[in-house]
């Protein structure tokens, strides 16, 4: 063991650390949905005790999902699993951490705008933490947008729901300088 010096929270000064911003929301009915969804893909979703940092994790045909969740990120959360299920479980190649992380963080994004919860600010603080960027969100822009719309189209089909989500979609990407 190596002596190290550490400090409690009540011995430091200053403002306090901002938040990362959480999905809200009421995802209502479609939280059942998605998880008759999951379940029908062969995939144990499972509810686990754990600290604040981790919401959950997927892996060998299982999503876990952090207990105490609201329903906004609970449904946020299952749907990043999820996409890191259909996208990454079979890659013969696996992807760096930061394209897996951007490419289900989006694909969880686009899903929720959709539905009509407000992701404030979620994915974008989720992503700067895994260094994800433009060009990575660009780079994976084909597999996002089949992966979040066959969620949906699922989410639809069990649901009964022959319309739109939600508010209409619309996602820019800034040009870079030239």
């Amino acid at each position: 063991f190596k002596t190290a010096r550490v400090f409690d929270v009540i011995q430091t000064e200053g403002t306090p650390l901002p938040e990362l911003a959480q999905t809200a929301g009421d995802p209502g009915a479609l939280l059942n949905t998605l998880k008759t969804n999951i379940a029908d893909r062969g995939i144990e979703l499972l509810y686990i005790n754990g600290s604040a940092g981790v919401q959950g994790w997927s892996g060998g045909g299982r999503i876990a999902v952090r207990r105490g969740l609201t329903s906004a990120e609970e449904f946020s959360t299952i749907v990043h699993e999820l996409a890191h299920s259909i996208l990454h479980e079979r890659e013969n190649e696996k992807s760096s951490r930061t394209v897996r992380e951007t490419e289900a963080e989006a694909v969880a994004f686009v899903v929720c705008e959709a539905i009509g919860l407000d992701t404030n600010s979620a994915a974008s603080d989720y992503l700067r933490m895994y260094n994800g960027d433009r060009d990575t969100l660009l780079a994976s822009l084909n597999r996002i947008q089949r992966t979040a719309a066959g969620i949906l189209a699922d989410l639809r089909r069990s649901n009964g729901a022959g319309g739109e989500f939600g508010a209409p979609l619309s996602i820019s990407v800034p040009r870079a300088a030239a």
